[in-house]
């Protein structure tokens, strides 16, 4: 199964009989249509300002396909869901935690805990091996209240991004994280990779059955989708974090690779087109997941993580999240 990314801005996706067909505009002004099954489709994301026909829309929500859309910085906008799961019960589990105070805190616990574990993890694979951060994970079990463990995990992210100058040396500069817009090309990645996270993960909510709203870590009185944001935390630095300082400490992405519209950067078609290849390869790589024992792709770790959570949430069961070595 496939993830079609579709990045040209007046690029068409259609339906033909039982495949999608891609149209992108040439530079001579002549159409390059390119068909694609769609049983090998497992997810659609549309960048920037592609279009898609009515027949496609509703083709890919029978067959239990999301379309995602994104905008051309990457910034997650929304997405076109399949049907959502009947499963009552477990809404009113989630609801139920999230009114419990202690159950509430030690669930976020949980989470910061495992996501500064893999900061530091980052880190130190990358020669940083004397950052504060395992203080900061010991800290966090100290806290008694939501706020307190959110100062915790801010402490942390600053420290754990104040190592990133050193790793990504002179031919990148980073002096913190910033986003609405990125100020440099190193957010301008990061920005990016967390929409396609995003992406992945309200997928992985959505088939799970749970409410993308109702979350533990964020707050749910802004509009904002609180769980699919709480259980990214585990993986921005295991997926995101982790396949931004490859491509650029690598080599794989440079400086030409972005573009600069008043003081906001963004990348080239060619450079979004290498790093949507690099995403898609780091989420179709596997790992042994902790938990089952068996090998997975890091696209399924993260719908397996979701499920996971659910089991938490209606059994009680210690939710474990994903940590790598």
């Amino acid at each position: 199964m496939s993830v079609v990314y579709v990045t040209q801005p007046d690029a068409v996706l259609s339906k033909t009989y039982e495949a999608f067909k891609v149209a992108l505009k040439q530079p001579q002004g002549a159409w390059k249509k390119q068909s694609i099954p769609a049983q090998t489709v497992e997810q659609v994301v549309l960048m920037g300002n592609p279009q898609i026909t009515g027949d496609a829309l509703t083709y890919a929500l029978e067959l239990g396909i999301p379309v995602h859309y994104l905008s051309c910085f990457g910034k997650y906008l929304g997405s076109a869901l399949p049907g959502y799961s009947h499963n009552g019960q477990l809404r009113l589990a989630q609801y139920d935690v999230h009114r419990d105070d202690a159950r509430r805190l030690a669930l976020v616990k949980a989470i910061i805990t495992t996501k500064i574990h893999n900061q530091h993890n980052v880190l130190y694979r990358y020669g940083q091996k004397n950052s504060p951060l395992k203080q900061r994970k010991l800290l966090v079990q100290e806290q008694t209240t939501l706020d307190q463990v959110r100062g915790v995990e801010g402490l942390a992210a600053r420290e754990y991004f104040s190592y990133w100058s050193e790793i990504l040396g002179d031919e990148w500069t980073f002096t913190g994280r910033n986003r609405r817009p990125p100020t440099d090309p190193v957010n301008a990645l990061l920005s990016f990779a967390y929409g396609l996270l995003r992406v992945q993960v309200t997928a992985a909510v959505h088939i799970a059955g749970l409410d993308p709203y109702i979350g533990y870590l964020h707050e749910t009185t802004r509009g904002q989708p609180a769980l699919v944001l709480d259980l990214m935390e585990e993986f921005r630095p295991l997926i995101a974090d982790s396949l931004v300082l490859s491509v650029m400490s690598r080599r794989q992405l440079k400086p030409k690779d972005f573009t600069e519209s008043l003081g906001a950067y963004r990348l080239s078609d060619t450079g979004r087109k290498s790093f949507l290849e690099a995403f898609e390869r780091k989420m179709t790589s596997e790992f042994k997941h902790p938990v089952f024992g068996y090998q997975c792709t890091y696209r399924r770790g993260v719908e397996l993580q979701a499920r996971l959570l659910s089991r938490h949430l209606q059994e009680g069961v210690v939710y474990p999240p994903l940590s790598l070595r």
